[in-house]
């Protein structure tokens, strides 16, 4: 008997760009999923923008539609945040960013903040911002503590990071950090393009794996599920296996379905629900 179930999935706003944040909370409301994890960037909750009256009527706006935010995850690839920047200027916008993050989680109910690894120029060596960034997630996570939160953090690709790639490299930086609410998730995308699986992220944090985002690839693309090729049914027979008890986000972040993205999150449920039905 499979114990990944239907209350583990949580949808994402990601492919809802070009369409209002309520109008995302109407789609979860109708597909019936309670989850959803808010990614923090424009135009939806752009954490410059918003004060804290503004995220208490989101948070509003969820609660009339039975709706809980399981992770807040504040845009830092696209958005000039690097919390192991050479320049120390960045590194304190950065962090600042990240506190506003926390503030919006706290509000919100999130239980989870999600954050990426910092990163380095390429014609320089990594050990500084390897040190940076351990030093800051520390920081950050400490105040994500005091606030009950859970720091995700998450494994990038070397076109995004030189500091964690792999599921060692981000076990690694997780130790070096060495606090109990800063804890390893999986990205099915990004971790593919690597060679890695499940598997690896089940054996490399000792089975401590927080949270997924559970996608589709070419391997890479961050499709709806079933549109790439990569062994979604496997991955998830893996975390059956170890008894997984987090949640999988629908992370489908690809323009090819801005138009129409509830087709695409449509097609994921339908597929999620046929794997646990069979």
């Amino acid at each position: 008997m499979k114990s990944i179930n239907r209350q583990q999935l949580a949808i994402g706003n990601y492919p809802y760009p070009l369409y209002p944040f309520t109008y995302f909370l109407d789609a979860a409301e109708a597909f019936q999923i309670r989850n959803i994890e808010i990614w923090a960037a424009g135009p939806h909750l752009y954490l410059e923008d918003y004060s804290n009256g503004m995220i208490k009527q989101l948070k509003q706006e969820m609660a009339v539609r039975q709706l809980h935010a399981i992770c807040l995850t504040p845009e830092q690839c696209m958005y000039p945040v690097n919390l192991g920047a050479r320049e120390k200027y960045i590194r304190d916008r950065s962090i600042k960013y990240f506190e506003k993050a926390l503030n919006a989680a706290e509000i919100l109910d999130a239980g989870a903040v999600l954050v990426t690894p910092g990163d380095s120029y390429r014609n320089e060596g990594t050990g500084d911002a390897y040190a940076y960034t351990v030093e800051n997630i520390r920081r950050l996570g400490e105040i994500a503590a005091s606030k009950n939160l859970k720091f995700y953090l998450e494994h990038l690709t070397k076109e995004t990071t030189s500091l964690a790639t792999t599921a060692k490299e981000l076990w690694k930086m997780k130790c070096d950090i060495g606090l109990h609410n800063v804890i390893c998730m999986m990205d099915t995308d990004m971790m593919s393009r690597y060679g890695e699986t499940t598997d690896d992220y089940l054996k490399e944090t000792h089975g401590q794996l927080g949270h997924v985002h559970f996608i589709d690839g070419m391997p890479s693309g961050h499709l709806a599920l079933g549109d790439g090729v990569l062994p979604l049914r496997s991955y998830l027979d893996s975390l059956n296996e170890a008894k997984y008890q987090g949640y999988l986000t629908l992370e489908i972040l690809n323009d090819r379905y801005y138009l129409n993205p509830n087709a695409a999150v449509q097609k994921s449920i339908e597929w999620f629900d046929n794997y646990i039905r069979n």
